[in-house]
């Protein structure tokens, strides 16, 4: 399906000429420059003459500073910085793969600090009210993740603030036209951006992910969203959550970082692909439609991309400057049915019997083919899916983690079939519930979905649908180790528990007050408490402001209670067990 049906030669003869109003502007770095040191995190040398004076420091200033005057040139969008118009200026540093304890010692997941330090020295020119904030993926506090990738020294030698969101208070939306995400909470400092007080930006690595397929300008929102909600929100039905979320606000200027990409299966360590480009838009929509493009990857199959441009976020009519060559990316692979983990995992046995969505109907056990059984798969392909997933990349990251563990993955309530319910190896081979009960291995069963028909014979749960980081730490519990970043010979396991701890303290500060900071866990689903009426005029609205009720004493003392248990969700304490200490278990 076409995203944007063409005009014939006789139409667009006829047709009057529209004045672009978006840009997509591609600037090439120099190729003759090695930009493959200090990619994930900042040298101590950052800030001095040294530092500046490095080849490759000048390549990526020169090449930001280009496509940023250019895209200035044809938008002018630094008059909406006059004034000292605030600047909320948002990386992606879900984590920071640096010096964790892998086998390498850093990998692109984040944003280059270099890159984002340039765009920073840019916007200076035309403000001095910059803050850059974040939300880090937990247990990962973004104080934490500021300083592995040198962002608090960015900061301080700018000049600009630091905010990580998962310490701010929550305002309340709810959303009229979303056709799934109708109630949205953001941190506070972000009602700037949805009133358009503020400027926002958006600086995306430029990457595969198991999600989404691509992870750039707009999908960046999601370290938006608080803990609980963000938990609720990667699911399989995550595109159309973050299509939902642009009618709330989006990015004035989005600068991705292409540099040094990264292929493979985000948010997993990923390896390096030499890009060297610089994207530049006042459209996050057409700036990720063109970016996709240059990965490799059609836009037009990528569901992320369809469902923006189903919503008319993007522009038709954009204007694309500059070389969008194609380098090609190696694609996330959202599947534990390919060669590939049966080839590294030779023990591991992963079986589907989902009902949902477009899964294929089957009324014959036997006669499931290796197609058939892959659709059953993938009729929920994102949450718990990619996220064990995600666990298991770690395991090829490392080689004090080994591969050979037995662990049975179950995956949705199975095929009712006759009275019977089945589950499908990647064969096709059938599994009623004794067979697997019968399998010399732990049972492992993915979300409540799967949790409904086989809880009593799995060992590992992972509630929920779906909580990403849960079920990262427990597919690592299941292998027999740790999440990388919570493994001994990490050297920011210590400050990471401190920072833990200091976020829950500060979280816990709010509530005492009365403060929301999150999205309150009444429910799993996306809605919390009950839309209102709306009027007419407000349903025309993308948002409408929803103030959230006054805490009472009970829900105060549940929210303080739960603070622990959020920060510190995929940690092995709150994950262990087979019956009463999984969380939500």
């Amino acid at each position: 399906m076409a995203l944007f049906k063409k005009k014939s030669k006789k139409e667009a003869a006829a047709a009057p000429a529209v004045e672009p109003k978006s840009f997509v502007i591609i600037k090439n770095a120099p190729e003759k420059v090695d930009y493959m040191n200090d990619f994930a995190a900042l040298p101590k040398t950052y800030g001095t003459k040294k530092y500046f004076d490095r080849e490759d420091i000048k390549a990526i200033h020169e090449t930001v500073y280009a496509a940023l005057d250019d895209l200035d040139a044809k938008t002018h969008f630094t008059e909406e910085l006059q004034n000292d118009r605030p600047v909320l200026i948002k990386p992606n540093l879900v984590f920071v793969y640096h010096n964790v304890g892998l086998d390498e010692k850093s990998y692109p997941e984040n944003t280059d600090p270099r890159v984002f330090d340039a765009v920073i020295a840019w916007l200076k020119k035309y403000t001095d009210d910059i803050t850059i904030i974040e939300s880090a993926g937990k247990p990962y506090p973004t104080a934490i993740a500021f300083k592995a990738a040198g962002y608090d020294r960015i900061a301080k030698y700018r000049g600009t603030g630091l905010v990580a969101l998962e310490e701010q208070p929550v305002v309340h939306y709810y959303l009229p036209k979303a056709e799934v995400m109708n109630e949205v909470y953001l941190p506070e400092i972000l009602d700037r951006v949805v009133k358009g007080e503020a400027f926002y930006v958006s600086v995306p690595k430029m990457k595969t992910n198991l999600y989404t397929g691509v992870t750039l300008g707009f999908k960046n929102a999601m370290g938006t969203i608080p803990y609980f909600l963000r938990e609720r929100n990667h699911t399989h039905q995550i595109n159309k959550k973050l299509a939902d979320l642009l009618y709330l606000f989006k990015p004035n200027l989005t600068v991705i970082d292409g540099i040094i990409g990264g292929e493979g299966n985000t948010p997993a360590p990923v390896d390096p692909v030499q890009v060297h480009k610089i994207v530049a838009s006042n459209n996050s929509v057409e700036a990720d439609r063109i970016t996709t493009k240059m990965m490799g990857f059609d836009p037009e199959k990528n569901e992320l991309m369809i469902e923006a441009t189903r919503r008319n976020f993007g522009d038709p009519n954009v204007q694309i400057i500059g070389d969008t060559s194609v380098t090609p990316f190696r694609p996330a692979v959202t599947s534990l049915f390919d060669d590939l983990t049966a080839k590294d995992f030779p023990n591991i046995v992963a079986v589907a019997g989902h009902t949902m969505n477009d899964a294929p109907k089957i009324t014959d056990p036997n006669a499931v083919t290796p197609e058939m059984a892959l659709a059953l798969e993938q009729a929920c392909h994102g949450g718990c899916l990619a996220a064990v997933k995600t666990g298991l990349e770690y395991f090829k990251y490392s080689k004090s983690m080994k591969q050979d563990f037995k662990v049975c993955f179950i995956m949705g309530p199975g095929v009712p079939i006759d009275g019977e319910r089945y589950w499908f190896d990647r064969t096709g081979k059938p599994y009623t519930k004794e067979d697997l009960k019968n399998l010399p291995m732990k049972k492992y069963g993915m979300g409540d979905c799967t949790l409904a028909t086989t809880r009593d014979i799995c060992f590992w749960k992972a509630t929920g649908c779906c909580d990403p980081e849960k079920n990262m730490s427990l597919t690592c519990l299941a292998g027999g180790a740790l999440l990388p970043i919570l493994q001994p010979k990490d050297p920011w396991l210590l400050p990471i528990g401190l920072g833990a701890i200091r976020v829950i303290l500060k979280r816990m500060a709010y509530i005492a007050k009365g403060e929301y900071v999150d999205a309150p866990r009444f429910a799993r689903d996306d809605r919390v408490f009950d839309l209102p009426k709306l009027s007419d005029a407000e349903l025309a609205q993308n948002y409408v402001d929803a103030p959230l009720p006054k805490m009472k004493l009970a829900e105060k003392c549940k929210q303080l209670l739960q603070q622990p248990y959020i920060v510190l969700a995929a940690l092995p304490i709150t994950v262990l067990g087979p019956k009463k200490s999984n969380f939500h278990g």
